[in-house]
């Protein structure tokens, strides 16, 4: 188990603990779980059906409201849709940055010159795309934020101006030209949002997106599903097998990650599954989710080798199914 080559150190600072010593994670829940919680099987996996993201969200993973702000916030430019002035209304798309105020409403400084400027002073209704660039494609996350937008100015600002220079350093000269470039407000009334394929697909209730905290790690998340999608596949393996129970011939990698767990893709000859491990403890840091990843690795190679009666006060972390596609004659099939 390579997990000193996946993060170095453990989150007392020091490298991490032989699985034959008393390792952290160990200590940690030998003595904060009482025996009453003991279990002996390795894995018990919760199923998440269709539809229960839309009600009161589960305690594994973010609500609805935090996975579409985690979004937006994470991107810096967007897709802006508005109504063509040129085309008699037909939708305009645009390439736009922007940088988010504290109720999550986009803030972007727009050319006077440009066409979608000219399309806003006719009709001020648009569409804000936004997906991360490192989640493209049909299995990442995105969200279209839905509502209209005023021209904002400076002053009204204040230390959004110099916020939106360190996020967009070219804008610093843009704004020497003051009579070219002005900021716009977009006043959001309604979010759609895609976890991905074959996960949520719904709107969002404003008031959970405005209230929402984007996720912590959000910025380092893709750095460290990097790093473990590479640090070898038996890693991999072992906590599918150990935690998943999946037993047959597959291949898995890491899909996302964030302050609660990580989402891993299965695949094996016949179905692709996708499963959510949790984490134990409070991830506030991207630290604090190394520290836990060392720990979930720690524990099924102990498990794996052995040691299991030393996890027996400690149920194994929590672990959720969240769909299956099965290939049959040649087609997949969402279930």
């Amino acid at each position: 188990m390579d997990v000193i080559g996946f993060v170095g150190v453990s989150a007392t600072g020091g490298s991490v603990r032989s699985a034959k010593g008393e390792g952290l994670a160990r200590r940690r829940w030998r003595t904060a779980m009482s025996a009453e919680n003991s279990r002996t099987n390795s894995h018990v996996v919760i199923e998440h059906h269709k539809g229960e993201s839309e009600g009161d969200s589960p305690t594994y993973q973010l609500s609805l409201g935090e996975r579409a702000r985690t979004v937006v916030n994470t991107c810096s430019t967007g897709t802006l849709c508005t109504s063509s002035v040129r085309h008699d209304g037909v939708p305009f798309g645009s390439h736009v940055d922007y940088i988010l105020d504290q109720d999550g409403r986009p803030i972007m400084l727009l050319a006077n010159s440009a066409a979608h400027t000219g399309n806003l002073k006719k009709h001020n209704k648009i569409s804000l795309f936004c997906q991360p660039p490192t989640s493209s494609g049909q299995s990442g996350g995105r969200a279209t934020l839905i509502g209209s937008v005023e021209r904002v100015s400076r002053v009204d600002l204040e230390e959004l101006v110099d916020f939106f220079v360190e996020r967009h350093p070219h804008a610093k000269e843009a704004l020497t030209y003051a009579e070219a470039f002005h900021f716009y407000r977009m006043e959001v009334e309604d979010v759609y949002f895609v976890g991905g394929f074959g996960v949520a697909a719904t709107w969002v209730p404003m008031e959970d997106y405005t209230k929402a905290e984007p996720d912590p790690i959000a910025f380092e998340a893709t750095k460290l599903i990097d790093r473990l999608n590479s640090s070898g596949s038996e890693d991999m393996r072992r906590l599918c097998t150990i935690f998943c129970g999946i037993e047959d011939t597959f291949t898995a990698s890491v899909v996302s990650l964030d302050r609660l767990g990580l989402d891993i893709r299965v695949t094996t000859e016949e179905n692709t599954f996708e499963y959510r491990i949790c984490f134990r403890e409070n991830i506030g840091t991207s630290f604090d989710a190394q520290s836990g990843l060392v720990k979930l690795l720690q524990e099924a190679w102990e498990r794996e080798h052995g040691y299991e009666d030393e996890w027996v006060d400690a149920p194994p972390p929590q672990v959720v199914r969240y769909f299956e596609r099965k290939r049959e004659r040649g087609a997949e099939l969402t279930q």
